[in-house]
């Protein structure tokens, strides 16, 4: 199945492994992949966002208070935890700065360990797990950012981009324009309006950025 494969991972094997294509019947060969690679001993994915790995374990009964994982900015170390020592399964240079405060791990017992990185640059994408590996082609990478990639202001704005579009295509009022119709709306019976005891007509406001027509012939 590969979850006994011998460790520590030694250097010199990774480098070996192909990451663009599957090469081989292993355990992780079905493990997602999207926009990253998969080895003999492990499968990485990532969106702009993050990266998620996923990591065979030399013994299927590992518990998670067996481990010991180090996330710093640039480097991750996994071990575990023996009598009165600590194996080193995998200690790497990442490919890029990851946030380790906003960055968690799971174990699957039986399975895998999975370690999801979040990107200390968000929109840059990874040609590699490590560095030093054998890097993915750009241009195969799926570069579509999903709306719950997006942090809240960006969707908002997305949004409020989308809503303005269509509200263009349909000859209709934009989004700035229908807040400043909603103000005037208020405004319209409030004491000293020149408006004030008439019934709202939309057709006397200038809602847009032109200026009003003036008189024929200047």
């Amino acid at each position: 199945s590969g979850i006994n494969a011998e460790w520590p991972l030694r250097p010199g094997e990774r480098k070996q492994e192909a990451m663009e294509q599957i090469q081989g019947d292993w355990s992780t060969s079905s493990w997602d992949h999207h926009n990253g690679g998969v080895t003999e001993h492990y499968a990485w994915s990532q969106t702009a966002t993050d990266v998620d790995l996923k990591l065979v374990l030399p013994n299927p009964n590992i518990k998670a208070s067996d481990l010991k994982i180090d996330i710093k900015p640039y480097n991750l170390k996994v071990q575990l935890k023996q009598q009165s020592d600590l194996q080193t399964l995998l200690e790497e240079k990442l490919h890029s700065l990851v946030k380790p405060e906003e960055s968690m791990w799971s174990l699957h017992k039986g399975e895998c360990l999975q370690i999801n990185l979040e990107k200390g640059r968000d929109g840059y994408w990874w040609t590699g797990m490590f560095e030093g590996g054998h890097a993915i082609k750009l241009d195969t990478i799926d570069t579509t950012r999903h709306m719950h990639e997006f942090g809240q202001d960006e969707r908002a704005c997305v949004q409020k981009l989308m809503f303005d579009q269509q509200q263009k295509r349909l000859g209709q009022p934009s989004s700035d324009e229908l807040n400043t119709e909603d103000i005037l709306k208020k405004a319209w019976n409030t004491e000293g309006s020149p408006f004030a005891g008439t019934e709202y007509d939309r057709s006397k406001i200038n809602l847009s950025n032109n200026p009003p027509p003036g008189p024929s012939g200047t």
